[in-house]
């Protein structure tokens, strides 16, 4: 492998001190918040991967029950991950540098996609400036002129290859994982350049905005990947430093660029989205005080801004995807909960003085189970259950009192090649 550049140690006093500013005073006790994470999510401790909001006991439950082959369920789970894992193998690698655009900088490493819902104006001859249509996706944004479906795919393929290493012990998928990461983010030749200047561009608008800040939510779930990729030995030690480098850098252009300046004021799911993807890449950079921070931040704003007294999303309902989007929003609150573990916080119960809570929000949409039909609010197309299931599986894994069990029911046999079933699967051993 050719490595980017010459290795040295993340900035991370510069990524503390700014979420200091953040917290607004919530670090004002000192706390030794490495050691608190040692409890929850630093796998070495028990000798296994550093996670963060994949859980140990449950990947361990999965692979234990697997390797007894008592459990029909998860065996029926597991043979569908390896059969995505097999097709992993023969895709990608994946890299910005192989659109067939050039970013305004001039530079391919730069990332460029182009807004999912808009589209040509069908008054104007050149279609320019595009015009909004939501919920309505514009193919265009898939082509490959933009780096957004590479992305989503390096993001599903790193995990699916990661997770079937682990459960499968076959180092075949942990190697292909390993390099698909390598070429993405390593390379000198390929690897992406740790800013999104140039996301969900609007052509005759803009070359670029702060809402693209959410494509890159597709790493929140490679951090975990790339841990068990270095607990499995597919990722040296160098090469994770390298890699905390990486995202270091992408955080700090986080903080301090105007686009990500402009992300984190958004009341809707881009500033839950923006503020977890600060707390996850921090925490894989071992800055346990910025994690605190953002946890911090979304207790105090994210969660009073975001779920009312009803424990509705107001946000999120007045799309035209609106079922979609709460399920979507909830994911992030749900990643937020198991971050807030790493640092002893408990999201899952956590009630503003109004009562509102993430559990709340978790309830208001699980009462519509093996009803969708009454939802209320405008859903253009079909029901998308994928994301609810998957949220339902996690909310039972959390609060385990059996409820949001039986309302899984209602799509389990929709969704039962869903990796949820594989790392919350206690919900299937009962």
């Amino acid at each position: 492998m050719t490595m980017p550049l010459k290795f040295k140690a993340p900035n991370c006093s510069l990524l503390m001190s700014v979420c200091l500013i953040f917290s607004q005073g919530a670090l004002a006790e000192q706390k030794n918040v490495s050691a608190i994470a040692l409890d929850r999510c630093a796998g070495h401790a028990v000798n296994e991967p550093d996670l963060f909001i994949w859980n140990h006991e449950n990947l361990r439950v999965t692979k234990n029950t697997l390797q007894t082959s008592s459990s029909a369920e998860l065996d029926k789970s597991h043979k569908a991950l390896l059969k995505r894992a097999d097709r992993a193998l023969t895709e990608g690698p994946y890299s910005v540098v192989f659109k067939t655009s050039v970013p305004p900088s001039g530079s391919k490493h730069d990332y460029y996609s182009i807004a999912p819902y808009w589209w040509p104006d069908p008054n104007n001859k050149s279609g320019l400036p595009y015009v909004r249509r939501d919920g309505e996706r514009n193919p265009e944004s898939k082509s490959s002129a933009s780096d957004r479906v590479p992305l989503n795919h390096l993001s599903s393929n790193v995990s699916t290859l990661a997770l079937a290493a682990y459960f499968s012990d076959d180092n075949r998928y942990a190697k292909r994982a390993s390099e698909l990461i390598r070429v993405w983010f390593l390379d000198k030749k390929t690897r992406m350049n740790p800013n999104l200047n140039f996301a969900q561009a609007i052509p005759g608008k803009t070359t670029g905005r702060s809402v693209g800040i959410i494509d890159t939510y597709d790493l929140v779930q490679i951090v975990d990947s790339i841990n068990i990729l270095v607990y499995l030995g597919q990722l040296s030690s160098i090469e994770n430093e390298v890699l905390k480098q990486w995202f270091t850098e992408y955080t700090l252009w986080l903080i301090t660029s105007d686009i990500g300046k402009e992300e984190r004021r958004r009341s809707n799911n881009h500033g839950l989205y923006y503020d977890v993807q600060v707390a996850i890449f921090s925490a894989f950079a071992d800055d346990f005080r910025a994690l605190r921070a953002m946890i911090e931040s979304i207790k105090r704003y994210r969660i009073p801004g975001h779920i009312n007294r009803k424990g509705q999303m107001p946000h999120e309902l007045k799309r035209t995807r609106s079922f979609h989007y709460t399920s979507y929003t909830l994911r992030g609150f749900l990643d937020a909960a198991d971050l807030g573990e790493c640092v002893g916080e408990d999201l899952w119960n956590f009630k503003t003085k109004r009562g509102v809570g993430i559990k709340l929000a978790i309830d208001y949409q699980a009462d519509f189970a093996g009803k969708l039909g009454t939802w209320k609010f405008k859903e253009i197309g079909s029901f998308n259950t994928k994301s609810f299931y998957s949220n339902l599986l996690r909310a039972e894994d959390a609060f385990g009192d059996g409820e949001y069990e039986k309302k899984a029911r209602h799509y389990k046999q929709a969704n039962n090649d869903s990796l949820s079933r594989l790392l919350y699967p206690k919900t299937l051993l009962r």
